[in-house]
């Protein structure tokens, strides 16, 4: 007589409430990721508008709109906006948009004394 082999019904179960509970574990954390990484984007793009706001300073000792500085922004995921206080400072903000990026804002600020800021909110 042959033996029987297969799992029980008992060891299906067993394993399928495994399954489900480090799915329920890891599916949160695995959103959180990659929202924050969907947010380096917008840091990087603001992170260049603040390099170029630099550069205008040097020249003009005033800072630019974001019309007049040569950055790419050939993005979808965001979208850009400067605002400058004349000579003062200079704030760049990159706001997600879309699926996965809404709620994503990326703010940047750099000062005459050519110190930087950027901060992510919406992780």
């Amino acid at each position: 007589m042959k033996a029987k082999s297969g799992f029980t019904l008992l060891e299906l179960l067993i394993v399928v409430i495994i399954v489900s509970i480090l799915a329920a574990v890891a599916l949160p954390r695995f959103t959180k990721m990659t929202r924050k990484a969907r947010s380096a984007e917008g840091a990087t793009a603001v992170g260049a508008i603040l390099t170029a706001e630099s550069l205008y300073y040097q020249e003009k000792d005033t800072f630019a709109a974001l019309a007049d500085l040569l950055v790419d922004l050939n993005t979808v995921n965001f979208t850009y906006s400067v605002t400058t206080t004349g000579a003062a400072s200079a704030s760049a903000t990159a706001t997600g948009q879309g699926a996965g990026f809404s709620g994503i804002v990326v703010t940047g600020t750099i000062l005459n004394s050519q110190s930087r800021t950027v901060t992510t909110t919406g992780l």
